[in-house]
């Protein structure tokens, strides 16, 4: 038994006859007999008889057509389903993205995203931009919004927007009688950073490179809370993402050190994987973040290009 055999007796049975069939079908009506003859013969069961000029189903027919009925619906109920999420009545957008990110950035946009398709469920996982960037190798997420890093060749990426981190320092340190400094001057400098994988690391390690600026990195953490703390007292410098400390800031716990050659400037990059077909919602947010990205209201310390 096959799903054409079986389709050819469902629909002989509902429209009662082989003729009707064979046109809902768009077949020939000796197609359709053929069909539903080799369904009998592969059960080796009669299922429907001829009673006069009537057409009638035997107990076996009977039972099969239950069967048959169930399956058909869920066949139209699936293909229904396919075509309400390929119009984006349904689905699921698992993205991927970092702290400072889902506090600043994924707000807008995912509001934003639901307000045009209020029926597609959002999964927001978490994470630095390393780990995101592998979730999405592993594909576990479909896009990932991440600081720029050196990406698998399997990893495609969507420029987004550049970000900017500055030097700040507890009111207390040297560094805040000062109008300005070099950023030469943190060369053996106690500095606190984020966690390795973190972008934001990344980027200003790549500056102090730059400049053959050798700082005593002496504490690495995950926690923004935790790092914000350590500065307020004065056992470091570090460069952070001005709204994450903006109470502290009007408060005066922290100051924002000006540096000469500017701030730790990085790219921000909405990643995908290149072997792996994007599903609708997916698609569709990458339209908005082409369409948005110089529309959406991102914190004042980021631009989009």
């Amino acid at each position: 038994m096959n799903l054409r055999q079986l389709e050819a007796f469902y629909l002989v049975v509902k429209r009662k006859s082989f003729t009707r069939a064979a046109e809902e079908l768009n077949v020939t009506q000796p197609a359709v007999t053929i069909q539903v003859k080799s369904l009998e013969k592969s059960l080796n069961l009669k299922l429907i008889q001829q009673v006069g000029k009537r057409m009638q189903l035997t107990e076996a027919g009977e039972m099969l057509y239950q069967y048959a009925e169930k399956i058909f619906d869920l066949v139209r109920d699936a293909d229904e389903k396919m075509k309400d999420f390929k119009k984006l009545m349904r689905g699921t957008l698992q993205i991927g993205t970092t702290k400072n990110y889902a506090r600043y950035i994924m707000p807008s946009l995912l509001s934003e995203f639901q307000r045009r398709f209020p029926r597609i469920k959002v999964i927001l996982d978490e994470g630095n931009s390393e780990d995101m960037a592998k979730s999405v190798l592993e594909k576990k997420n479909e896009l990932a919004l991440i600081s720029q890093l050196n990406l698998d060749r399997k990893i495609k990426s969507i420029f987004f927007s550049t970000v900017e981190f500055v030097l700040v320092a507890s009111p207390e340190h040297r560094f805040s009688q000062r109008k300005s400094i070099s950023l030469r001057e943190l060369n053996g400098e106690p500095v606190i950073l984020r966690e390795k994988g973190s972008g934001s690391r990344t980027a200003i390690l790549r500056k102090f490179q730059e400049y053959g600026i050798w700082p005593s990195v002496i504490l690495e953490a995950s926690s923004l809370d935790f790092i914000v703390g350590y500065v307020k007292q004065n056992k470091g410098v570090s460069f952070m993402f001005e709204p994450d400390i903006k109470e502290e800031l009007e408060k005066g716990t922290l100051r924002v050190i000006s540096v000469e050659e500017g701030n730790i400037v990085f790219f921000t990059d909405i990643i995908y994987h290149s072997e792996k077909s994007l599903s609708p919602p997916s698609q569709a947010f990458l339209k908005m973040i082409t369409e948005l990205k110089k529309e959406l209201a991102l914190p004042t310390a980021m631009a989009t290009s």
